[in-house]
């Protein structure tokens, strides 16, 4: 299933933020699909192909420094066709 992930953190944690997703790898079982910077900051989108596990297991390791929203979705239109959903 598609989650859409939105990712924000306190300015004061850019730092952690960064220092961390430098060495930071998705769990096996989550498949990033598209990934968006926010370009006014503190905050990451991203649309993943997982399921319940592999969502605990993706948040669990950034509670500490990251909000999350989470919900599913389909794709429409252009993207519907890029990733063969029917």
């Amino acid at each position: 299933m598609l989650f859409m992930m939105i990712c924000t953190w306190d300015p004061m944690d850019e730092k952690e933020v960064r220092t961390r997703s430098i060495t930071w790898k998705w769990p096996e079982d989550v498949k990033v699909i598209s990934e968006y910077y926010d370009l006014q900051g503190q905050r990451t989108i991203f649309v993943v192909d997982t399921d319940a596990k592999g969502l605990i297991a993706a948040r669990a390791p950034w509670r500490d420094v990251i909000k999350y929203e989470i919900f599913p979705v389909y794709p429409t239109g252009i993207t519907k066709e890029a990733l063969k959903v029917s």
